[in-house]
């Protein structure tokens, strides 16, 4: 059987074939390397490039002033930026789109098929709007998504052939925009999620931040006082570019050298020692570090129980990352890295697409009834039903409105304890027994949706939620 994953990445994306017996194939850019997630659209012709030229000669074509240089435009996806040329008008989609087509005629270049189907993964938490978004942008590059997974979730089911060992694994998957952690639990044939967690400080923050940082430095030794966000934003950005260049420089020396040919008009040459950097992005690193501890504790995990922490992602190149893990004694005997871990999300993608006992539901949701009690409405083992189904409710005191409250119960659940997940009102008549009709369907952009009505006031007091942290179990 066939199968195709994609890693839609905030700094890179990549994609991969997975045939049963066969080595994984890899596309990205003509190099053998993933494709940088980066596209400069001509303002006047309106038309788009992308890949690793681009990103090689980014100052270039944005020194030029001709083009639109678009960066990490998953983030963008549901949202209604828009970029305008002289001839159309870009949305995110249609960016998208393009990024997803080259992996697509990548695969066609190398003789084989275009990429017409595949699992593509997500960051933890990534909006509902976003995920449409991202669906029709690969509907638009003339690829079908079977399936959304989780990026930390699809790493360890890159690893799993290697890992049937292991009770319990956790996933740090740190890349530009986002710290994904996934805690996952294996069982024979199938990998259950069982705590994740997600942050978006990540590398482009980081970049960020250390561009900010040597702008003050600069300006100190010009003796101005100009604010970072109040610089051209050509500077900011060609900063933010050799910012990021040294980061990963900083990795492997002790010290480099930022130089501008024109910041603000003047030259800036900043030289940068580690000591300095790793100062200033400790904060970050710790934060990091915090949220592997809190979803591992999440999980109701002792750290010992945890036999591999799997550590994958642009980000987690950092030399103080790999230090602070390592000497951390709750974790410095479970790290694993891989010098392929820029394929492993695609891979583990490519083996869910290709999964034929597909994926199903981790955890039990429900609601909070008046008495306190849980009353389940998604029990573990679910598959995706977009035909909602439904049930009523009904008011047991006086008020003007009923008070929705969900939550959920994961797989190792004791004593019936419940985590609540989101809150809402709706409007009622305010009688006793007011009958409250409450609907919920998972859809297949694994989103939880919940829409609640007063039989008496009809649609025009209806409440709406979604739910976009589900957890799931895999068999493969």
């Amino acid at each position: 059987m066939v199968s195709f994953g994609i890693d839609f990445g905030t700094t890179n994306s990549s994609a991969v074939k997975h045939v049963e017996s066969v080595e994984p194939l890899r596309f990205g850019d003509d190099a053998g390397r993933p494709l940088p997630s980066i596209v400069a659209i001509d303002k006047g012709l309106g038309e788009a490039e992308c890949g690793r030229h681009v990103w090689e000669n980014r100052d270039e074509y944005v020194e030029s002033g001709n083009y639109h240089v678009v960066r990490s435009v998953k983030w963008n996806l549901g949202t209604e930026k828009v970029w305008e040329t002289e001839s159309r008008i870009w949305t995110a989609e249609d960016i998208a789109a393009e990024i997803l087509k080259k992996l697509s005629t990548r695969a066609e270049t190398l003789g084989l098929e275009p990429i017409t189907h595949a699992a593509i993964s997500i960051p933890v938490g990534y909006p509902p709007a976003a995920r449409a978004a991202l669906r029709s942008a690969a509907s638009k590059a003339g690829i079908e998504v079977s399936a959304f997974v989780t990026e930390s979730t699809a790493a360890l089911i890159r690893y799993l052939p290697a890992l049937r060992h292991c009770h319990h694994v956790a996933v740090f998957d740190w890349g530009g925009g986002t710290l994904d952690i996934s805690v996952l639990r294996m069982d024979g044939q199938r990998v259950y999620e069982i705590a994740t967690e997600g942050m978006d400080i990540a590398g482009d923050a980081i970049d960020n931040d250390f561009a900010k940082a040597i702008h003050a430095r600069n300006m100190e030794l010009r003796k101005q006082n100009i604010a970072f966000e109040s610089m051209p934003s050509i500077d900011r950005d060609n900063l933010r570019i050799k910012c990021e260049t040294a980061k990963c420089q900083l990795s492997s020396q002790e010290s480099t050298q930022i130089l501008l040919t024109s910041y603000g008009g003047q030259t800036l040459n900043e030289r940068v020692d580690r000591a300095w950097f790793e100062s200033l992005i400790s904060v970050h690193v710790d934060l990091a570090v915090d949220l592997l501890s809190r979803t591992i504790e999440g999980a109701k995990l002792s750290f010992d129980a945890i036999n591999r922490i799997i550590v994958i992602g642009g980000s987690s190149n950092l030399r103080l990352l790999h230090s602070t893990l390592s000497a951390d004694k709750r974790f410095a005997g479970a790290i694993l890295t891989s010098e392929e871990a820029e394929w492993a999300v695609a891979e583990g993608a490519a083996m869910v697409e290709g999964s034929k006992g597909g994926y199903e539901t981790a955890e039990s949701i429900g609601i909070i009834l008046s008495d306190n009690s849980f009353y389940e409405l998604v029990q573990p083992g679910e598959r995706v039903f977009a035909n909602p189904r439904s049930v009523s409710l009904s008011l047991v005191e006086d008020s003007k409105q009923a008070n929705i409250i969900i939550a959920k119960r994961g797989l190792d659940a004791q004593n019936g304890t419940v985590a609540r997940i989101m809150e809402f009102g709706v409007d009622t008549l305010g009688f006793d027994l007011e009958q409250i009709d409450l609907s919920y369907s998972i859809n297949d952009d694994l989103i939880l949706r919940i829409e609640a009505l007063s039989r008496a006031l009809g649609s025009r007091a209806r409440g709406i939620r979604e739910y976009d942290k589900l957890r799931f179990g895999y068999h493969l």
